[in-house]
């Protein structure tokens, strides 16, 4: 601060912020301001006209604090007109409300397309199979054995050990369909055998317990011919047709009748002249397997 301002004009100031309430942050900023505008104010000095000295002009005035001169009053006047506007209350800032802004009344409207359904409707599970008991039909080629006639044996006795009652309904069916291939080529038919009908029953149980379809057995060793010959019955000629398939009961007959016809061997039997009697049997497996044996003969 300028020496010549002196202790005088800080006690000044200093009065004058107690009395007008001004922060001490005010009057310090004050006091900068003194010291800054009494080193850039050019001090002149009263006119000697007036014949008043500074101190004289402080005493009329009422000031209790002579010995200030008029850059002194300046600086002064200016630090006041300050501290009166750094009194003045400050207007408080009002904080901005949040003005909601309201929803808007008009609704989006959906779209009018709509998704078209597919086509493809979603998959479902399969529903759960039945189990298939029997295999898919198949049809075994029939074989034949055609023999050459022995020499007759000597009937001793009776034929014995066989089942001789009549064919069941299906055997009985491809007996007739026999015949009727027989009749179409100018032969005469062939009688029911009693004989032949059991040995034909041996044979076919037998396939069906081992589960084999062959002329002789993997297990016995037999044929038609030892059959023939262990139970007494008596024949010159004499073949035998087999056939199996599983397929259902009211078409397993007519599929064996056209294998049979359609194999040249098997044809052969059917219509070999020399035949005169014909036995027909049929044993069906667990599985729903059937096998069919005729057996055929005829006198020397």
């Amino acid at each position: 601060m300028p020496s010549d301002v002196g202790t005088s004009a800080f006690h000044r100031i200093c009065k004058f912020c107690t009395q007008s309430r001004v922060a001490v942050a005010v009057c310090c900023a004050s006091l900068m301001t003194l010291g800054f505008v009494t080193v850039m104010a050019p001090q002149e000095p009263v006119s000697a006209s007036a014949g008043i000295t500074p101190t004289e002009a402080a005493a009329a005035a009422g000031d209790p604090l002579p010995g200030l001169t008029a850059a002194d009053g300046t600086v002064l006047a200016a630090i006041e007109r300050y501290a009166q506007i750094a009194a003045q209350p400050t207007a408080t800032p009002v904080p901005p409300t949040a003005t909601a802004i309201p929803p808007t009344s008009t609704a989006i409207p959906p779209t009018a397309t709509a998704v078209p359904p597919t086509s493809t409707p979603p998959a479902q599970p399969s529903p759960a199979r039945p189990i298939v008991e029997n295999a898919p039909p198949t049809v075994a080629a029939p074989t034949s054995t055609p023999v050459p006639p022995p020499p007759p044996p000597a009937p001793s006795t009776l034929p014995s050990g066989l089942n001789t009652s009549p064919m069941d309904a299906y055997s009985q069916v491809l007996f007739d369909d026999t015949n009727r291939r027989r009749a179409s080529q100018g032969l005469p038919p062939l009688r029911v055998n009693g004989y032949l009908i059991g040995i034909a029953r041996i044979r076919s149980q037998d396939m069906a317990d081992h589960n084999y379809f062959a002329h002789v057995s993997p297990v016995t060793g037999d044929n038609a011919f030892t059959l023939m010959d262990k139970h007494g019955v008596s024949y010159g000629w004499a073949g035998e047709n087999l056939a199996k398939n599983n397929y259902p009961d009211g078409e397993a007959v007519g599929v064996a009748d056209v294998a049979l016809w359609n194999s040249p061997p098997h044809r052969e039997n059917i219509l070999n002249p020399h035949y005169t009697d014909m036995g027909i049997a049929l044993v069906v497996d667990p599985s729903g397997m059937k096998y069919f044996t005729i057996i055929f003969s005829g006198p020397a």
